[in-house]
């Protein structure tokens, strides 16, 4: 019997599933479509405890492409580690971790290897996200610390010019602290090294997260603003607690992680402060006040916990 060698792929791209099947199937479309046959790429999709099934009908649908692979967790396990899930599976030189309800709409992958080969400080890069009507929307930011936080985007850029401004038009490829987590193109050496997705998060600030620990090991961050892609992000019907009790979870999670106990006692009482105030006249800020008052940034309350196994089924013959 002989044996069979795989070739290495030159791209590893992981594509997390949660309730988007046909959301899928288009973005994996997509990619094929615009990604010449000179570089080499595996898919590799988790689907996130979907409900109807999914995960099943995903493996049905991807089942004759060798190319693609379909993992089922039994839980939702989040943005981390479901994305952590899929990594663990992955051999490229590159990892693009890619939403599902992303559309390719020019090759993107070949600039980007070619820019990584040659800036070997790269870590993680990122490109131009346009919206459903094409138009650009934000696709970098800075690390939101306390002068952020407490004085605005605006005093920030004046105390540090080497910051760019969220909405600047940028020509060329830039350093900025971190690009958008809806398409992150990482050196895989560098991502094993700085540890991959944190997986106590489970929705929101990890891409400030993964850039500010790839920094301090002296990985850069670019953003290549002449590459696009559409990412179809659906809008909020409305004020969502839970949702906003999330983000401000991960968002306290990750400050206290990265800068320091002082840095996140100042922006937690802020935090305190402003919604106090938003309270008086607002009473849909009255259960976020409450929330950060008595239960603080514990992970104890995260929508992580609230997750529930679904019901094993068998993969299709």
């Amino acid at each position: 019997m002989e044996k069979t060698t795989s070739i290495q792929p030159l791209v590893s791209v992981i594509i997390l599933n949660y309730n988007t099947f046909q959301l899928t199937l288009d973005c994996v479309a997509s990619i094929k479509k615009f990604t010449p046959s000179n570089i080499s790429v595996e898919y590799i999709i988790v689907d996130n405890a979907s409900a109807n099934h999914e995960g099943v009908s995903l493996q049905k649908a991807f089942q004759n492409q060798e190319d693609c692979k379909v993992f089922r967790s039994q839980i939702n396990l989040g943005f981390g580690a479901g994305n952590m899930l899929g990594a663990q599976e992955a051999s490229g030189r590159y990892f693009a971790f890619i939403n599902s309800d992303v559309l390719f709409v020019e090759d993107c992958f070949s600039e980007m290897v070619s820019f990584m080969e040659s800036n070997k400080d790269m870590g993680v890069c990122g490109v131009q996200i346009l919206n459903g009507e094409g138009e650009k929307t934000i696709s970098q930011r800075p690390f939101e610390g306390v002068r952020y936080k407490l004085f605005g985007k605006k005093f920030l850029y004046k105390t540090d010019s080497k910051i760019p401004k969220i909405n600047a038009e940028l020509k060329t490829p830039t350093q900025v602290d971190f690009v958008i987590g809806s398409f992150m193109f990482f050196n895989a050496n560098a991502y094993r090294e700085c540890g991959g997705f944190d997986p106590n998060i489970f929705l929101y600030y990890e891409e400030f997260d993964i850039c500010y620990r790839l920094k301090k090991l002296g990985y850069k961050t670019v953003f290549l603003p002449h590459l696009k892609y559409i990412h179809l992000e659906g809008q909020s019907g409305g004020f969502n607690i839970a949702r906003k009790k999330e983000h401000l979870l991960s968002y306290l999670y990750v400050v206290r992680k990265n800068l320091g106990f002082s840095k996140f006692w100042i922006i937690k009482n802020y935090l305190l402060l402003t919604y106090f105030f938003k309270a008086i006249f607002k009473p849909k800020y009255r259960p976020l006040f409450k929330f950060l008052l008595l239960r603080g940034e514990s992970l104890a309350h995260s929508m992580r916990h609230q997750q529930k196994q679904i019901e094993k089924n068998d993969a299709p013959v």
